[in-house]
């Protein structure tokens, strides 16, 4: 009896006495909007073709590789020297470390900074963002650090970058804008 009550007073709310009940499969609400949408798309006057899309005038160019590589080997002298002492352990195995967990990439559009723990970090930073670069030389001039000064105020350290320094750091400095050429440390 309760399940009879049940099913007529829930038919009761679904629709007013004496008018017939249509089933309607469980994704009427779906099927109605798309009927309705391809209704408006009948109306709209007809054009079967879909829009023409202007071409690029530009297109990117592929992404080059110009230097990708760990830190100078010229980092693990110093601290080689060092180990001799107790002192010295704690700087060779940072720079061990750093040979094996550190990588760097430059490309034409982007410098990227593996790096951490396992090498699990990844920075990544394009050439638009950044407004000035500076740079310390090692070993003689074929190896330096580089700092990149980003936009947010950020900075990027890339210590022991090398071999052939300077050419590496022409070409970061040719690649950024003009403002940044002009914050930058120039190489003569």
């Amino acid at each position: 009896m309760i399940a009879l009550a049940l099913v007529v007073g829930c038919r009761a709310l679904v629709a007013p006495l004496g008018v017939p009940v249509r089933h309607r499969p469980l994704m009427m609400a779906r099927g109605r909007l798309l009927d309705e949408l391809s209704k408006l798309d009948d109306d709209a006057g007809g054009d079967d073709e879909p829009p023409v899309v202007p071409a690029l005038k530009e297109t990117l160019e592929a992404e080059t590789l110009f230097f990708e590589g760990p830190p100078s080997w010229t980092e693990l002298v110093l601290p080689t020297f060092a180990i001799l002492t107790v002192i010295g352990i704690i700087p060779f195995m940072a720079a061990v470390a750093r040979q094996v967990w550190v990588r760097y990439k430059i490309t034409s559009r982007r410098i990227s900074v593996q790096s951490g723990i396992g090498g699990n970090d990844l920075t990544e930073i394009i050439y638009p963002d950044i407004v000035g670069l500076k740079y310390v030389f090692r070993s003689g001039g074929d190896v330096g650090d580089m700092v990149v000064e980003l936009k947010d105020g950020a900075k990027l350290e890339m210590r022991h970058l090398g071999p052939d320094f300077p050419n590496i750091y022409k070409y970061i400095l040719a690649k950024v804008s003009q403002e940044a050429q002009d914050n930058s440390f120039a190489m003569s």
